[in-house]
């Protein structure tokens, strides 16, 4: 069984620990230890600054939450202005930190939407 949980922000950084109440409050209903709470939060944050940048970006996210028996899948997309530029590649800082704390972790193009793809599973 999967609960879904939408919501919709600006695309600004000051609004992403909208995403991160979010998701540290499904993962504490799922029994996630501390630790992997904090590692959850530490996902979304890198995932989404990519789609806001550091300034913030003309338009909103669409955030996703699948929540499932023991884990928990976060879909974002991007709907900004036309001709907004994002990348959608990780570096290697930023993929070596999604390697330690997710399962998963995973940004993409989608229909000319940047687009972020994120699980993580209770220890």
């Amino acid at each position: 069984m999967t609960d879904t949980i939408s919501i919709q922000i600006p695309a600004l950084p000051e609004y992403v620990q909208v995403v991160r109440l979010i998701a540290s409050g499904l993962a504490t209903r799922l029994g996630f230890t501390l630790d992997d709470i904090e590692d959850l939060k530490i996902a979304v944050d890198e995932l989404c600054a990519y789609l806001t940048g550091t300034q913030g970006r003309d338009g909103t996210l669409d955030i996703r939450f699948e929540v499932g028996n023991d884990s928990i899948e976060i879909k974002g997309s991007g709907r900004f202005s036309a001709g907004t530029k994002v990348r959608t590649e990780l570096t290697g800082l930023s993929k070596k930190i999604l390697e330690t704390v997710a399962d998963s972790a995973s940004l993409d193009q989608a229909d000319g939407s940047p687009t972020f793809n994120l699980i993580k599973s209770r220890s």
